[in-house]
């Protein structure tokens, strides 16, 4: 699939991550890979047009513009969005949260005090080093870890999952963010939508690259979730209304344009 139709040529960013393979399946141009925190940076300086930011990053944007029908999310166990600790989890007392994650952090802070009723202190990182217990991990790392723990005893808390069990609603990581003065909003977001639906007809394919296809097969066609309809757009509310009193940057009156 080629960008025809743009009068100009599109700044696209995205996470370096695996479960992004599929919605760039056929774009058909080189897209900035950075972690969720270094995304938003670019995009706040306007070094990008559309960028798949983390949702917590979109729900502090004073007028924020997203793409309809597309996001990264799970409706269950997401397996890549983990606590990592070891011991009981009503022992711990502190976390270290992940440098390149804004959501997750804070889903991780929702997930424990809300849900479990800790009481801890969240310790922020600049810059992960070695991997210690308590910590929040995202992405490809959490899943190289959670196949091949650094410490004995580990267990994991998956934080997607901990999500759909206290609130019965999808959780949404991540949303195509449009920059307001990109002028071509409406053309570049179906042009998304075509690469997603290309990307989850091309699952089996994408997963056959990798060095665990059967793994691949299932977390990108059962764990992750790449719709954005009433549901995930409910679960993103839900995740709003929690976040809020956490990020101060959070409103009271907000809405979201979709295209």
């Amino acid at each position: 699939m080629s960008l025809s139709g743009l009068d100009s040529v599109p700044r696209i960013g995205c996470v370096p991550y695996l479960n992004a393979r599929p919605l760039l399946e056929g774009l058909g141009y080189p897209v900035t890979e950075r972690v969720p925190a270094q995304l938003e940076n670019l995009f706040l300086e306007g070094k990008l047009d559309v960028a798949l930011l983390s949702s917590v990053d979109v729900l502090t944007m004073p007028k924020p513009e997203v793409v309809d029908a597309i996001s990264i999310s799970c409706r269950g166990p997401v397996q890549s969005v983990l606590l990592a600790y070891t011991g009981e989890l009503s022992d711990l007392r502190s976390v270290q949260l992940d440098p390149s994650s804004h959501t997750s952090n804070l889903l991780a802070q929702i997930t424990l005090g809300e849900f479990y009723g800790l009481d801890l202190e969240y310790v922020h990182l600049t810059e992960r080093i070695d991997i210690n217990p308590p910590l929040i991990v995202i992405g490809d790392p959490a899943l190289s870890l959670s196949k091949r723990p650094s410490h004995p005893g580990m267990k994991f808390l998956d934080l997607g999952g901990e999500w759909v069990h206290h609130t019965g609603l999808p959780f949404v990581f991540a949303l195509w963010s449009l920059r307001n003065d990109f002028t071509e909003k409406e053309l570049i977001s179906q042009h998304l939508r075509e690469a997603k639906a290309c990307g989850l007809a091309s699952l089996e394919r994408i997963a056959s690259g990798t060095p665990d296809p059967e793994f691949t097969s299932t977390y990108l066609g059962g764990s992750i979730r790449y719709d954005l309809g009433e549901e995930e757009k409910r679960g993103l509310e839900c995740f709003r209304s929690f976040a809020k009193k956490i990020n101060h940057d959070i409103k009271d009156e907000y809405k979201i344009t979709y295209f």
